[in-house]
C-alpha cells in the first residue's frame, strides 16, 4: 500500500533559519523569478499541515481568524494547536490531537502529496517520528544569524538525498531532498 507522501517545503536562509525570533521575515526575497515557481508547484498538495504560529503569521496580512489561508485555496488546511479556538469552516480544521498519530493517519488515507508548511516545532516532531517523505528548501541568499531553525526540538540525525536543485538568477536555490529511511 502507498502512503502519501509529507514534503516540507520552506523558506530558509542560507544560515538555515525560517524567520527571525519575533516570526518575521524580512530579508528572505518576496519577488523574483522563483516566485512563479513556487505557486505553480502549490498545484501538486491537496492537503497542508501548519503550527499555530505559522497559520497566525497571516494576521500579519490580514487573514481573519477561522478562516483558510487563500494562498492554499484549493487544499485542506489542518492547524496543530492545543490553545486555538475552534473554527468552524469546511477547509481549516484545528488538530489537538498528537501530530504524529493524525499525520500517520493522513498519510494512510486517499489523496496526494501533503505540504507541511512550518512551522520549525512540528517539523522537528514529525521529522522525529519519521514522517516527513522529502525536503524542499526555498534557501535565500541571506544570513539571520539567530532566529527560528528548520527544525526545532529533535536532536535525530537524519541523512537525506538530493533529487534536484534549481539555482535563480537572484541567488534563491531551489534544493530538492528525499528523506533517508533510518539505517
Amino acid at each position: 500500500m502507498s502512503t502519501r507522501p509529507v514534503v516540507y517545503y520552506v523558506a530558509v536562509t542560507a544560515d538555515g533559519y525560517i524567520a527571525h525570533e519575533d516570526g518575521g521575515i524580512d530579508g528572505f526575497l518576496p519577488e523574483g523569478p522563483h516566485i512563479p515557481d513556487y505557486f505553480n508547484s502549490l498545484r501538486d498538495y491537496d492537503t497542508v499541515l501548519m503550527g499555530r504560529h505559522t497559520y497566525e503569521f497571516g494576521y500579519r496580512y490580514g487573514l481573519p481568524a477561522g478562516q483558510p489561508v487563500p494562498t492554499y485555496a484549493h487544499m485542506m488546511q489542518y492547524v496543530f494547536s492545543k490553545s486555538m479556538d475552534t473554527y468552524h469552516h469546511d477547509q481549516l480544521r484545528i488538530i489537538r490531537e498528537d501530530p504524529a498519530v493524525f499525520v500517520r493517519g493522513l498519510k494512510s488515507a486517499p489523496g496526494g502529496a501533503i505540504y507541511l508548511c512550518g512551522g520549525s516545532q512540528l517539523a522537528g516532531y514529525l521529522l522525529e517520528h519519521r514522517l516527513i517523505d522529502r525536503v524542499i528548501l526555498k534557501v535565500n541568499p541571506v544570513f539571520f544569524t539567530k532566529g527560528l531553525p528548520l527544525f526545532q526540538g529533535t536532536a535525530a540525525v537524519t541523512g537525506l538525498t538530493l533529487l534536484d536543485s534549481k539555482l535563480y538568477a537572484n541567488g534563491v536555490q531551489f534544493q530538492h531532498y528525499a528523506v533517508n529511511p533510518p539505517d
